[in-house]
């Protein structure tokens, strides 16, 4: 698991038969084999360490359902290990497992924010549009940002300069592809809305049992069964 708030910038050294090699700074001081690191969002193992470089595996579903696939040598990325105990969250929960594509479909400076409005071109489910919501958290590459806007299917993030300055966003001009990721409580939410009122094509109902099943989780309090129903466990 990430937070989203990227370590460094590594610079890729090769992509193919499977294994991407990255170049990397202080990661690679810190890194041992086995280790979870994400490279542009994307929840990657350290295969090989031959310092400054990281070997990955990757597998034909993680290329096929990520903007990996576009990765040109020595094109910048971003570089976040896995979370520690001690860690500081400063961001979101981020899993970095990839549930989109998207493309930039422009750039803008206002003030000291650049804004960068994105499109989703792919994403492994349909339902991915009803998870980004204004004011609500999405990985970029692995950055934690915000929705500020959705507007005619494009979604807009405001980027401060030290994110900016700091991330692969610097590097990125429209048409450029990213990963996203949903924030996955948004994705619960949702997804247990969606089951609980399954079949109701009644706003009124559907409410109704809304309602009924928040007030039965309230009386049985919360239970290891409640818990795995609901993905925690």
């Amino acid at each position: 698991m990430f937070t989203g708030i990227i370590k460094e910038r590594g610079i890729v050294k090769s992509i193919n038969n499977g294994i991407l090699s990255v170049a990397v700074k202080d990661a690679g001081k810190n890194a041992y084999i086995g280790q979870s690191i994400s490279i542009n969002g994307v929840c990657l193992t350290v295969k090989k360490i031959s310092y400054p470089v990281l070997f990955f595996d990757y597998t034909p579903a993680t290329l096929s359902a990520s903007a990996l696939k576009y990765l040109k040598i020595s094109e910048n990325v971003n570089i976040e290990p896995a979370l520690s105990v001690n860690s500081d969250i400063s961001g979101h929960f981020v899993l970095g497992h990839a549930d989109g594509i998207g493309r930039i479909a422009g750039k803008k400076r206002t003030g000291n924010s650049i804004i960068i409005g994105i499109k989703i071109i792919d994403s492994i489910d349909e339902n991915i549009e009803n998870y980004i919501i204004c004011k609500g958290s999405i990985s970029i590459d692995g950055i934690s940002l915000t929705v500020n806007e959705i507007k005619n299917g494009i979604f807009f993030v405001s980027i401060i300069p030290f994110t900016y300055e700091e991330t692969n966003l610097k590097f990125k001009t429209t048409g450029d592809y990213v990963n996203l990721e949903s924030d996955i409580i948004e994705r619960t939410v949702v997804n247990r809305l969606n089951d609980l009122t399954a079949g109701e094509s009644d706003p009124v109902s559907a409410r109704l049992i809304i309602k009924k099943e928040s007030a039965n989780n309230n009386r049985r309090g919360l239970t290891m069964k409640f818990l795995a129903e609901n993905g925690f466990i």
